[in-house]
C-alpha cells in the first residue's frame, strides 16, 4: 500500500539520520574516554538506527509489514533509556563517581526493563493487525508488553529531563551560556518521548505519523548540539551537582501536569467527536516549549521579568531578606575560601542577572593577584587576567564606592578601553578591617545599568564577602601558628635526642682513663664522638628553622660568585649546570642566602635522582634580582603546592620534614624579597628568588 509522504518523509528521516551519525562522531572524536562523551554517541547511533527503521515502518505496503519494521523500532529504541541516563548523570559534571554508585540500580533496570519488553515480548508489542487513518498512516494499537514499555521509556524520559535540569541550574554565567543549548537539546529529544509515550497511552494506539514528528525533532535537536558544540568550542565544563535530583525539579511538575492535560484533552476529543492531527498537535506543541525554553533561559528576558515584578509587585525592588538568606546558605557551608568565593559569585551572578562575575585576592607573599572564583573565566584562563587585574589595584584600592567604567568622569590610572577589551564593566574593591584583599568585577548585567538601589546592594555584597574573605584568611593563619606551635612542641623530641647523645658520650668518657691504652676502644671513642657531633649538628640545623625572626649581617656581595662557590662546594653526584648573567653587587648576608642555595640545590637532587641536571641562573629584573634552581625531577602537584609548600612537616621526600624550604622562605623575606615555585608532576620544579636591588652598587 503506498501511503503519500513519501519524498518529504524520506528527506526528513535522511536529514535526522545523518545529523545524529555526524555529532555522534564528533563526540567520540573529542574524548572517547568519557562517559559523557560514549553514551551520547552511543545514543545517537540507537536514534540513527531507530530513525531508519521508522521510515521504513511509515512507509510500509501492508499491515504486517508495518507491525513488523514498528517492532523492531520498539527494539532499537529499547537502548536509549539507558545511553541517554549515563549521559544525564555525566554530562559537565565533576561528581559522576558519586552519582553512577547511587544509581546503580536505576542504570540497570533502564537497559534491562525495555530491552527485555522488546525482545522477549515481541508478539505483545502490538494487536494482530494494522489499521490506516483517514490522511494515510498507519494505526497500530499496542499490546500488554508495548504498554508497559512506553510507561518504562516516559518514567526514563522524566529521569532524564530531571537530571538534565539540575544540571543547568547548578552552572553560572559563561558556563550556562555554554552547555544551555546541550541540555535543551537533550530534552526537546525526551520532552518529544514523553510527548508520543503519552499520546500512545491515552489512545492505546501507535500512530506512524509520531515516526515523521521524532525525526523533526531529532533535527531541531542536532543543530542545538551544533550551537552548543561552536559556543562550547568543543572545551569541557565541569560543575558540581547537588546529589537530591527532585527535590525542586521543576521537570516532575511540568510533566504532571501536562500528562493530567493530554488525559483532560483526549477524554474531551472523544466526547466531542472532533480531533486534530496527532503530528501537527504535536509540532504545535514542540515549537511552543522549544520558544518558551530559549526565550527563559535568556539573562535578557529573565532581567525583564524580574524588573516587571520589582517594579509592579515589590517595594523595594529586591528581596533581601531572600537575597541574604542564600547568601548566607551558599557560603556559611564552607571552610575552604576557594569554594567561599565560588559561593559569593555565583550568588552576586544571580542577583544581579550578571553572566560574568569574577573574584580577584590581593597575596602579599605573591606580590600579584590571584584568581578566587569566577563564572566566566576558567582557571587556565586566569593568567590573561592576573596582568589586567595587577593593573586595577592601585585604583580599586582607593575608590570608596562601585565603579563603573560607562559612568565615571576618567582617571588617567585606569583605561576605560581595556576594561571594555576584558568584559567590565563595574568592579569594587573588598575591604575589611583596613586591610585591602582584593576586587570583585562584573561584566554588563543583561538589561539596563545600575541604579543607586544596585549599587548598595553590590558595596553591601563586596562588604559581607570581604568580611568572609578576611575570616578564612585569619582562619588560615591560625591554622598555621598552630602549626608551628606544634613543630616548636615537636623540639622536645630532639632534646630527648640530645640527652641520648649526652649519656653516651658520658659513658664513653667514664670508661676512656681505663681502657685509653687499649687501640680498638680508641678508635671506637672516636668513631661515637664523631657521629654524636654529626647528630648534634643535624639536629641543631633543623631545629634553627623555629626561629619567628631571622637575624642578618648584610654587607656588599656578588651573588654570581656566592653561588658559584656553593656549586663548587658541594659534593653531588648530579651535573650542576650554572647559567650567571652579570648581575650588579647587592646588600645581603651570604651565609643566610648560601644556605637558601644549598637547600634548593640539595632538593633538586634529591628530587631528580642520581644523574639529574640542576640549572642555576641568574638575571637582573628591573628592580629585582632573581636567581633560579631548576630540575627536571618528580615534581609536585597543584593542590601540594597550593595547600603545602612552604610549611614545616609538609613534604613529598621521604624521611623529610619540610623545615629547609619553610626556612628558605623566612631567610628571603627578611632580605625583603619573595620565592616563587612553578612545577608539575613528572616534569620537574623550579624555584626562583626574587631580592630587592635598592641600594645596589653598579
Amino acid at each position: 500500500m503506498y501511503l503519500g509522504h513519501f519524498d518529504v518523509n524520506l528527506a526528513t528521516c535522511i536529514a535526522a539520520s545523518i545529523l545524529c551519525a555526524a555529532t555522534g562522531c564528533v563526540a567520540l572524536a573529542r574524548d572517547a574516554r568519557s562517559p559523557a562523551y560514549r553514551s551520547f554517541a552511543f545514543g545517537m547511533a540507537v536514534m540513527t538506527g531507530e530513525t531508519i527503521v521508522s521510515y521504513l515502518a511509515m512507509n510500509a505496503s501492508t499491515p504486517e509489514q508495518a507491525l513488523m519494521w514498528s517492532r523492531w523500532g520498539l527494539n532499537v529504541a529499547a537502548l536509549l533509556p539507558g545511553s541517554w541516563l549515563v549521559f544525564s548523570l555525566s554530562y559537565a559534571r565533576r561528581n559522576f563517581d558519586e552519582f553512577s554508585s547511587t544509581w546503580k540500580w536505576a542504570l540497570i533496570a533502564a537497559f534491562v526493563v525495555p530491552v527485555g519488553l522488546a525482545s522477549l515480548g515481541w508478539n505483545n508489542l502490538f494487536g494482530p493487525y494494522a489499521e490506516v487513518s483517514d490522511i494515510g498512516y498507519w494505526i497500530m494499537p499496542i499490546g500488554l508488553c508495548g504498554r508497559v514499555f512506553y510507561v518504562t521509556l516516559l518514567l526514563c524520559s522524566v529521569l532524564i529531563l530531571a537530571n538534565l535540569e539540575k544540571t543547568l541550574r547548578a552552572t553560572r554565567g559563561a558556563i550556562r551560556w555554554q552547555i544551555k543549548f546541550s541540555i535543551l537539546a537533550a530534552a526537546v529529544i525526551f520532552a518529544a518521548q514523553i510527548y508520543v509515550c503519552a499520546h500512545v497511552l491515552m489512545f492505546s494506539c501507535l500512530r506512524s505519523e509520531f515516526f515523521g514528528f521524532n525525526a523533526i525533532t531529532l533535527i531541531f535537536a542536532n543543530v542545538l548540539f551544533i550551537i552548543s558544540g561552536v559556543r562550547s568550542e568543543l572545551r569541557d565544563v565541569r560543575v558540581y551537582v547537588p546529589r537530591d535530583v527532585f527535590r525542586g525539579s521543576l521537570t516532575t511538575l511540568v510533566v504532571g501536569a501536562y500528562l493530567i492535560g493530554v488525559g483532560l484533552f483526549a477524554k474531551l476529543t472523544v466526547y466531542l467527536g472532533v480531533g486534530m492531527p496527532a503530528l501537527g498537535v504535536g509540532l504545535f506543541i514542540f515549537f511552543a516549549l522549544l520558544g518558551a525554553s530559549v526565550l527563559l533561559l535568556s539573562g535578557a528576558l529573565r532581567y525583564k521579568l524580574l524588573r516587571f515584578i520589582h517594579i509592579h509587585f515589590l517595594r523595594p525592588r529586591y528581596d533581601y531578606r531572600k537575597i541574604w538568606a542564600d547568601f548566607t546558605r551558599q557560603t556559611s557551608s564552607w571552610v575552604d575560601i576557594d569554594h567561599v568565593c565560588e559561593a559569593i559569585v555565583k550568588t552576586v551572578s544571580d542577583a544581579f542577572t550578571s553572566p560574568a562575575v569574577t573574584i580577584w585576592l590581593f597575596e602579599d607573599s605573591l606580590d600579584r593577584p590571584v584568581l578566587g572564583a569566577s563564572t566566566a573565566l576558567l582557571p587556565e584562563e586566569a593568567e590573561g587576567g592576573e596582568k589586567l587585574a595587577a593593573s586595577l589595584w592601585g585604583f580599586v584600592r582607593d575608590q570608596r564606592a562601585p565603579y563603573d567604567r560607562e559612568n565615571a568622569n576618567g582617571s588617567p590610572a585606569i583605561s576605560t578601553e581595556l576594561l571594555k577589551e576584558a568584559g567590565i564593566r563595574y568592579c569594587v574593591a573588598l575591604s575589611a578591617g583596613g586591610e585591602f584583599l582584593g576586587m570583585l568585577t562584573m561584566g554588563e548585567r543583561s538589561g539596563r545599568a545600575f541604579s543607586v538601589e544596585d549599587f548598595d546592594l553590590l558595596q553591601t555584597f563586596a562588604d559581607q564577602a570581604a568580611e568572609l574573605i578576611l575570616n578564612h584568611k585569619l582562619f588560615e593563619s591560625l591554622g598555621q601558628a598552630r602549626e608551628v606551635e606544634a613543630f616548636q612542641a615537636l623540639s622536645t623530641f630532639f632534646v630527648h635526642d640530645l640527652k641520648n647523645v649526652a649519656s653516651t658520650l658520658s659513658l664513653t668518657l667514664s670508661n676512656l682513663p681505663i681502657h685509653y691504652g687499649d687501640p680498638a676502644f680508641r678508635a671506637d671513642t672516636l668513631k661515637i664522638m664523631t657521629k654524636s657531633v654529626e647528630k648534634i649538628r643535624d639536629m641543631c640545623g633543623r631545629l634553627s628553622a623555629l626561629e619567628r625572626k631571622v637575624n642578618l649581617s648584610e654587607r656588599e656581595c656578588d651573588l654570581n660568585e656566592l653561588i658559584s662557590g656553593v656549586l663548587s662546594d658541594l659534593k653531588v653526584s648530579n651535573p650542576l649546570i650554572a647559567e650567571l648573567q652579570p648581575v650588579p653587587v647587592i646588600s645581603l648576608d651570604p651565609e643566610q642566602i648560601r644556605k637558601v642555595v644549598v637547600n634548593l640545590v640539595l632538593n633538586g637532587c634529591e628530587s631528580s635522582g642520581s644523574g639529574g641536571e640542576i640549572l642555576v641562573s641568574t638575571s637582573s629584573e628591573g628592580d629585582w634580582l632573581r636567581f633560579s634552581v631548576t630540575d627536571r625531577g618528580c615534581g609536585m602537584s597543584s593542590e601540594f603546592m597550593d595547600k603545602s609548600l612552604f610549611r614545616p612537616f609538609r613534604t613529598i621526600k621521604n624521611g623529610g620534614s619540610g623545615i629547609g624550604l619553610y626556612q628558605s622562605r623566612m631567610i628571603v623575606e627578611a632580605h625583603g624579597g619573595r620565592i616563587e615555585a612553578r612545577s608539575r608532576e613528572g616534569q620537574g620544579s623550579s624555584f626562583s628568588v626574587f631580592l630587592p636591588l635598592r641600594g645596589q652598587n653598579p
